[in-house]
């Protein structure tokens, strides 16, 4: 008995000691990916765009219309198609996405100009690099998910980057993000996770976005933000990771996807959040921003959808 007692305690002992190793080695995996230093190209452009055209020709006092405008159209990105407000708060001070001891803090930090702020500074640089890019100010990863935001033009960008500017200051400090063995496993074995690791850092942007009329370009770009959860190729099906997350719908004209859905169906499920069934699509798809889209919008974005090639639902 003792002999076996003795076994049990080095075999105890044995596995402590490899799942403390384990956990050393993934927590430094983790913070090399986190800590990854990443050359992206310089970009540079107004924050608000001034005023051209006939709109500059009309106007009497072109700054000031010039930034009303930009919050404006700024307003309409951020409630409707961006979703800053989804992760970062309804004030943009930002929240807590998950803060569970053994998973890790992962937050969306404070956008505005209040005590915890981290945008403190930015210039037009720092906020391609932070959104569309996936790299915090001093150049390592962060976890923004700017796989949907790669192709925001330049004059999106101003106008989203207006609009925040002008909510009022809230004084929220979330402290850092930090890892949790669960989060150092999953971006220790899976660096896509961390959204810089997947994107071209040196791809140009657009400095105007297509022009708003209801076809499959606007559509496209519309589009690239419903990437993140449908996959690259909008065929859904589950997502890694988070076993509490739905199974993502197949976006393309398959038939386990909108193969026999009309522009009334699709028009329906993003503005009242019913499927072609009639059943409720869950909250967890943000159909009550995008109901907040125009007309053109959704329009655009259900003859994109029409173009794409028919994919099985989850072949990813």
């Amino acid at each position: 008995m003792k002999k076996f007692l003795r076994y049990l305690a080095w075999s105890v002992a044995a596995i402590v000691v490899l799942a403390v190793g384990a956990s050393f080695v993934l927590a430094r995996m983790a913070a090399s990916r986190y800590e990854t230093e990443w050359t992206v190209h310089n970009a540079d452009f107004p924050i608000p765009f001034p005023l051209a055209g006939n709109e500059l020709a009309a106007s009497t006092q072109p700054e000031a219309d010039a930034l009303e405008a930009a919050i404006r159209r700024g307003q309409h990105l951020v409630d409707s198609r961006v979703g800053c407000k989804g992760c970062h708060g309804g004030d943009l001070g930002g929240a807590a996405i998950v803060d569970v001891a053994l998973v890790g803090h992962w937050i969306a930090p404070n956008l505005t100009a209040g005590a915890g702020s981290v945008v403190e500074g930015y210039t037009a640089n720092d906020w391609d690099r932070a959104v569309r890019h996936g790299v915090r100010r001093n150049g390592q990863t962060s976890s923004m998910p700017s796989q949907d935001f790669l192709n925001l033009s330049d004059h999106e960008l101003s106008d989203i980057v207006t609009y925040i500017r002008s909510m009022p200051a809230v004084d929220r400090d979330l402290g850092p993000v930090r890892f949790g063995p669960v989060f150092n496993y999953l971006v220790a074995t899976d660096p896509n996770l961390m959204i810089a690791f997947k994107l071209d850092h040196n791809k140009p942007h657009a400095v105007e976005p297509p022009i708003a009329a209801p076809g499959a370009e606007l559509g496209a770009h519309i589009a690239q933000v419903c990437s993140g959860c449908h996959g690259a190729n909008f065929s859904g099906g589950k997502l890694a990771g988070d076993p509490n997350m739905p199974i993502v719908a197949n976006l393309t004209p398959h038939e386990s996807g909108l193969r026999d859905w009309t522009e009334e169906d699709f028009i329906r499920a993003l503005r009242e959040g019913k499927r072609k069934d009639g059943t409720d699509i869950s909250p967890m798809m943000p159909w009550r921003a995008y109901a907040q889209m125009t007309d053109t919008e959704i329009r655009a974005l259900w003859a994109y959808l029409e173009t794409i090639p028919a994919v099985e639902k989850g072949a990813r």
